[in-house]
């Protein structure tokens, strides 16, 4: 993890264009090590069903469910969750989409060799100024509040 202009790097856990899909890894806190996948193509954080259970007293239970559509079309009735994660130093506040479906779970982890404990959503992304850089296979992450010099310095 590096820092520059205000904003802190995670590098791509492991190499996506060989994955065909980027992931993170939480380096800190006491969830350290578990692995989680960005994914542009989806809006909400998803968290799946095994995981949750296996961290479920690490998580809020949220008074809330809904419906989530796969990419296939079918509905499929969600829990919602809280969980506080530290990257970069930073303590978010994340909610996730609990979604019972073990398949999805075990073939995404087969797929790709190593376990994967949810996915962060384009609008958690959005919210929080996100920035996906495939070329360097990387995620920056402002840290601190950036000043009108810092943004003229990036833009150079």
């Amino acid at each position: 993890m590096k820092k520059e202009n205000g904003m802190k790097t995670i590098r791509f856990f492991r190499d996506a264009m060989e994955l065909g899909l980027p992931f993170i890894r939480v380096e800190e806190g006491e969830l350290e090590g578990l692995v989680l996948m960005i994914d542009t193509d989806s809006n909400d954080n998803v968290m799946f069903g095994y995981a949750y259970s296996q961290l479920k007293n690490h998580m809020k239970l949220l008074d809330m469910t809904g419906t989530l559509y796969g990419i296939d079309g079918t509905p499929a009735e969600v829990r919602y969750a809280s969980w506080e994660v530290s990257l970069c130093g930073k303590k978010y506040e994340m909610t996730f989409v609990v979604r019972d479906d073990d398949k999805a779970f075990i073939k995404l982890s087969n797929d790709v060799g190593f376990p994967v404990t949810g996915i962060i959503g384009t609008k958690f992304m959005a919210e929080h100024d996100w920035v996906i850089d495939f070329g360097k296979q990387e995620v920056k992450i402002p840290v601190a509040d950036i000043s009108v010099d810092d943004m003229q310095r990036l833009n150079k």
